[in-house]
Formats: C-alpha cells, sequence, structure tokens
C-alpha cells in the first residue's frame, strides 16, 4: 500500500460533471454556463433599479492569452470568460447579508465554480453572530501567501488563489475596554474543489482539463521479466458518500484585543484539511501487463495556532503574522488499520512567519511583504510529500491610479531559497463606469533543478489582454 496526498483535488464531491456536452460548441457552453446567471442578475437589477444605493457589483469578462504563441501555451491557459459577483447588504441596526460568486469557463470547456461566501450577520450592541460560509481573517501570513490551511482557496490560479470561507457560525463579542472573542463551530465540511480533475473508472484514467492541476502518472516504468518498459495505470477510485465527506466538525476559538491604531490577537482551531488526501493500494497483473491503482479518499484532520499584531496611522499599515500547522498522523476513523499495517503519512507539522508594511495615499499603494518557513523541510526525505509553496520569500507591489481611468498595478514575489519567481504587471482602462479593457503578464520563474513547488507549472506564464463588463 501506498499513502499518498495528491496536490490536488482528484475528489470533487460537490461539482462533479453532470452529463456529456456531446458536440455543443465552445461559445454555447459559455452562453449556457456563464451568460444565464448575468442575464438573472441584469433582471434583478432592472428590478432593483429604484434603490438608492445598489447592494452588488459584478462583471463578466473575456480573457486571451494568445498574443504571443510562445508564451503560455498550456490546454486551459490560451484563453477564458468569466463571472464575478459580489452582494453585500448592510442595516445599520440588525442584519448584514454576504453573496460572493466567482465562475469561470476555459478553453478546454472547464467550467470552474467558486462560491466565496453566503452569509447573515446578526448584531446585538458590538456583538454579532455570523451564519453560513465566510472567509475567518485569522491569519494573515495564511491569506496573503495562499497557504490555504485555514480557509479554503479559490484556485482558478495560482498567480492569486483567493479565498473561500468555511461553513458554520461565527459569533464575536467586542467589549468597550477593546478586549474581542471569537468562537467558531461547524459539523459541516466543503473542502476545496479546484483544481479539479477528471476521473473515468470505465477507463481507469485520471486527466484534467485545467492548467494549474497535477493529474497523476498515466504509465508506470517497471522491469520484470526483461527490459524496462513502460506499462498502463488502471486507476479506480472509491468514492465515499456526500455524508461521509460532508459532516465533519470544525471549532476554533480566537481572542484579541483592538485598539484605535493598534491590534493583537491569537487563536487556536481544529478543523479537517482543506485538501482530501488519498491512500493508494498498487499492485502489479502480469497476465494483462498492468499496474492496478485503487485509491480510497481519506480525511485529516489539523490543529492550528496563529497570531498576528497590527498598526495602522494615516495610510500607513504594519502587521506581524505567524502560524503553526499540526497535522494528525492518521486519517480520521482509521487509526487501528494505519497501526497495524504500519503505514505513516507524509504528514508535516509546518511553521511560518511573516510581516509586512504598506503606505496608501491618494492615488497610489505600495508595500513589501517577507515569509519565512521555520519548519524543516527535507525533499529526500519527504518523497510523497507537497513541496512548501513558499519557503524565505519576499515580496514588493505597487498600485497606481494614474488618472481617473487609467491604473497600474506590478505585485513581484522572489523564494530566496528555492529562487521562484511571480511577476505579475496588469494595466486597465476604463472607457466608463460599465467597460474596460486590460492587459498584463504573468510570469513564472523557477530553479533550474526542477525542485520547487512551482517547477511543474513553469509554462503557464501569460501575456494576455482582455475585456469586461461591469454591472
Amino acid at each position: 500500500m501506498i499513502v499518498a496526498e495528491f496536490s490536488n483535488p482528484i475528489f470533487s464531491p460537490f461539482w462533479d460533471k453532470i452529463e456529456e456536452m456531446g458536440k455543443e460548441s465552445f461559445i454555447f457552453k459559455f452562453t449556457s454556463r456563464l451568460l444565464s446567471p448575468l442575464f438573472l442578475i441584469l433582471s434583478f437589477k432592472s428590478w432593483a433599479s429604484d434603490i438608492e444605493v445598489k447592494p452588488y457589483t459584478g462583471s463578466v469578462g473575456a480573457t486571451t492569452n494568445q498574443l504571443a504563441p510562445a508564451v503560455g501555451d498550456v490546454p486551459g491557459n490560451r484563453y477564458n470568460f468569466d463571472l464575478k459577483f459580489d452582494y453585500h447588504k448592510n442595516d445599520p441596526h440588525l442584519l448584514e447579508r454576504k453573496f460572493t460568486f466567482n465562475a469561470l469557463l476555459n478553453d478546454q470547456n472547464l467550467s470552474m465554480f467558486s462560491l466565496n461566501e453566503a452569509s447573515v450577520s446578526f448584531r446585538r450592541d458590538k456583538h454579532r453572530l455570523t451564519v453560513g460560509r465566510q472567509i475567518l481573517d485569522w491569519s494573515l501570513v495564511d491569506a496573503y501567501w495562499g497557504f490555504g490551511k485555514l480557509n479554503n482557496r479559490q484556485n482558478f490560479n495560482y498567480f492569486e488563489p483567493g479565498q473561500e470561507g468555511l461553513i458554520g457560525l461565527n459569533l464575536k463579542l467586542n467589549y468597550s475596554n477593546g478586549f474581542t472573542y471569537q468562537l467558531f463551530g461547524s459539523f459541516v465540511y466543503a473542502p476545496e474543489t479546484n483544481p479539479s480533475s477528471n476521473i473515468n473508472n470505465s477507463e481507469g484514467t485520471i486527466t484534467s482539463s485545467h492548467p494549474w492541476s497535477k493529474p497523476p502518472s498515466p504509465t508506470a516504468t517497471i522491469s520484470t521479466n526483461g527490459p524496462t518498459r513502460d506499462v498502463r495505470i488502471d486507476y479506480n477510485v472509491n468514492y465515499p458518500t456526500l455524508s461521509d465527506v460532508v459532516f465533519r466538525y470544525t471549532i476554533g476559538l480566537k481572542f484579541g484585543i483592538e485598539k484605535k491604531n493598534f491590534g493583537a490577537d491569537a487563536f487556536v482551531l481544529r478543523k479537517p484539511e482543506n485538501q482530501i488526501s488519498t491512500t493508494v493500494n498498487v499492485s502489479y497483473d502480469a497476465g494483462l501487463d498492468i499496474v492496478n491503482a485503487d485509491i480510497t479518499p481519506q480525511f485529516y484532520y489539523h490543529d492550528l495556532y496563529g497570531g498576528s499584531l497590527r498598526y495602522q496611522n494615516n495610510g500607513l499599515k504594519l502587521y506581524m503574522s505567524g502560524i503553526a500547522i499540526r497535522p494528525n498522523e492518521f486519517p480520521d476513523g482509521n487509526q487501528e488499520a494505519f497501526e497495524y499495517t504500519q503505514i505513516e503519512t507524509e504528514k508535516r507539522r509546518e511553521d511560518y512567519v511573516g510581516g509586512g508594511i504598506s503606505f496608501e495615499k491618494d492615488n497610489h499603494q505600495y508595500g513589501f511583504n517577507y515569509v519565512a518557513r521555520l519548519s524543516p523541510f527535507n525533499r529526500e526525505d519527504d518523497i510523497l510529500a507537497v513541496d512548501p509553496r513558499w519557503n524565505q520569500a519576499v515580496n514588493g507591489f505597487f498600485k497606481w491610479q494614474m488618472t481617473t481611468s487609467v491604473n497600474l498595478r506590478t505585485d513581484i514575489k522572489y523564494d530566496m531559497l528555492t529562487t521562484d519567481r511571480l511577476v505579475m504587471i496588469q494595466a486597465n482602462y476604463a472607457f466608463n463606469s460599465r467597460f474596460l479593457i486590460n492587459g498584463g503578464v504573468n510570469m513564472i520563474g523557477t530553479p533550474n533543478n526542477g525542485k520547487s513547488f512551482w517547477s511543474p507549472y513553469k509554462n503557464n506564464d501569460s501575456l494576455y489582454t482582455g475585456i469586461r463588463i461591469i454591472f
């Protein structure tokens, strides 16, 4: 038996493909899957046109990465259509409602969806109870560097992974002396669903139309009764029931103090990991000359500890943040079986600390961030573990509203340990409040030895341009 954790979820219980689309064209899929929700939203806009301040924003757009054929010519990374919708209604007396949804359709006809938030908050005095899917702002370093240990990630792309909230109840108590307490609890679990894979048990294959996915190899190299050769791997995924996936608990506590310019907090949280791990039973069928790989999803819990210090004054912001991840050694409900077979998973503790400074004034914003991995990691020993996303990295960013119509933003990240580099440069031009065009470049640099988290994605660069309609 081999125990492994894939870097992308091969099991997606919520967005299974409902039916084969046959010979439908790409444009028809775009219209039916993305524009239909837009028409509903625009209908709502017409109905609510008498509202003084609209409680929602949104856009629909199209982007092409075909300006330079040699740049980022990866299936799924060539062009896409996307939809964004954000609803935020804040009643100053009682209720606050949030609903954020994103969708993307790429050139491989892969539909991606993300329900980032869907919650209702009830207020009484300074206290608040939030019900639904909500992004917990408990760890600045986890959110900024995209580790995805606390909240889920949207993961349409890894340049900007985004966040998806946790489902549950969040009680926040604020007191006049500045002390705050938050208690979060849930019995509902929703794992990350992007980037997804296509599982075909009848054909024994696992593939993907997502440019940021890493499906397992379709072949294995063996040397039995002859020279070394490649043989096909026949995959079979044992799907758990939906109830086995969904009904898992999360419990956490955060406490802190908030003053005019200063804040400090600490938290502890126990929850299932956002990505589903797998166990793989591998056997060789000499008669058929194939390798059989029987895959079973496994659910691991981990304990998170963290805290932060914050200061802000007249556009200046500073923060320090740390997070410690302590994964369980055994999957939920299978400890005795794993102890009996003496199988140890490649789960490892992780510790990160980071900080940053930024300044915002008038029409520009710039800043600097840093993160360091304090926990050990030996790539030669942890062959089944996922490489750390960032090890010892710095980041600089700059945003400039040049005119009322033109803005520019630049974001650069560099890992001083692995020499990984991410560069994002984008310019936007707004013709009016409803229509804009943009263009930019996203670049990935990786070490020559190919041993880093970002190495498998080194061809996912893009030199792009796009249009966007805002409603």
